[in-house]
């Protein structure tokens, strides 16, 4: 009686004997590591895929693990893709933040991390691909876009690739970022708890089309929940966010609290005689790296983002994934509530007659 032989996986020697290469360059090059040649890495690819081989997960995070205990180590290198239209006076902090938490992961990982600026240093280049290898880049972390558009033209099948923030819908790459909706969810509850009532949101509409609208949305399911005890006013969404129509929209949506990713409404505020806290409460969506220092408001670990980036970046290239994913991945960070002094504790609303009456009324 004959029996059936189990079926062998191949394996990375397989693919060096029909690549004509060692077992060692099979190895580096189904990890992107830049001692590779992309034309040997793209050989081996190929031969990798007419075998049908599957990498072993086990043994992939096996030898992660024994290299993560190595003193010397550089599995490639990665890049950070700053948008440099942005006012540095304005933000750098925030972009900061998520620099240094990349470079934390970096450095954790063993990568080597560029900061390249887009317009300067990619901008002008009619391929820009150029300077990414002639650095040895295998995988790229674009941080957020001033205005969506990404001017560097970049082939994305040759890098692995995560987007920090919203990447543009035209680039469907994997990414990490604060969880927006439920940042407004936490801030809702905190009012409610503290006896605001008549709520609104202020905010750039670029900025809730950057965020898909995760901000207007979180606050507007607030008029269909039954327990909400809100109310929420026509959200204040302008292209340009200036003081007279802003104060036009307090004055007849009559607020209690306010909530906005820009601390200087803070100052025009206080400045029309809305003082904060005593006549209007404030809360801001990213207080970490707002004026007024102290303010109340969420705190969105942008740092977390960027280690968050640099983890994931890391577990692409281990698989040798590039390009963009059939199905992309998102790693939303919590935000948490800190209190501040820009909100206070309301006192109780009077009865109204109806109820004064209903309490007089004997009981039968």
């Amino acid at each position: 009686m004959k029996t059936h032989q189990p079926v062998r996986s191949p394996t990375q020697s397989d693919i060096a004997k029909v690549a004509g290469v060692t077992a060692a360059t099979v190895s580096m090059a189904l990890r992107n590591d830049p001692r590779i040649t992309p034309s040997t890495q793209e050989k081996v690819r190929q031969a990798a895929k007419s075998l049908h081989y599957k990498p072993d997960p086990i043994l992939s995070a096996l030898v992660a693990r024994r290299d993560l205990n190595r003193k010397h180590r550089a599995y490639a290198n990665i890049a950070a893709l700053l948008d440099d239209r942005w006012d540095p006076k304005i933000h750098s902090q925030w972009l900061n933040s998520f620099i240094a938490g990349m470079q934390a992961s970096s450095a954790r990982f063993g990568y080597n991390l560029d900061i390249i600026h887009l317009q300067r240093d990619l901008g002008s280049k009619r391929q820009p691909d150029r300077l990414l290898h002639s650095r040895g880049i295998r995988g790229v972390i674009l941080m957020p876009l001033f205005n969506q558009e990404l001017i560097a033209q970049l082939q994305w099948s040759r890098y692995s690739a995560v987007g920090l923030g919203h990447p543009p819908q035209s680039l469907p790459i994997n990414r990490v970022g604060s969880d927006a909706f439920q940042a407004m969810h936490i801030a809702c509850l905190r009012l409610r708890e503290l006896g605001y009532r008549r709520i609104g949101l202020i905010n750039h509409m670029i900025a809730e089309q950057r965020l898909r609208y995760e901000w207007l949305g979180a606050i507007s399911k607030e008029h269909f929940l039954p327990d909400s005890g809100l109310t929420i006013l026509q959200p204040h969404l302008p292209t340009i966010l200036e003081p007279d129509s802003l104060l036009d929209w307090v004055r007849k949506g009559k607020p209690d609290a306010v909530i906005t990713n820009h601390g200087h409404i803070f100052h025009w505020l206080n400045a029309a005689g809305f003082s904060v806290p005593e006549k209007l409460g404030l809360v801001l969506l990213n207080r970490d790296f707002s004026e007024p220092v102290g303010a109340a408001g969420l705190s969105q670990h942008l740092d977390a983002s960027g280690e968050a980036a640099v983890e994931l970046l890391h577990t692409l290239l281990l698989r040798g994934e590039t390009g963009f994913p059939s199905v992309p991945r998102e790693v939303l960070i919590r935000p948490h509530w800190v209190d501040g002094f820009t909100l206070r504790k309301q006192s109780p609303a009077p009865p109204s007659p109806a109820a004064r009456k209903r309490s007089k009324s004997p009981k039968s």
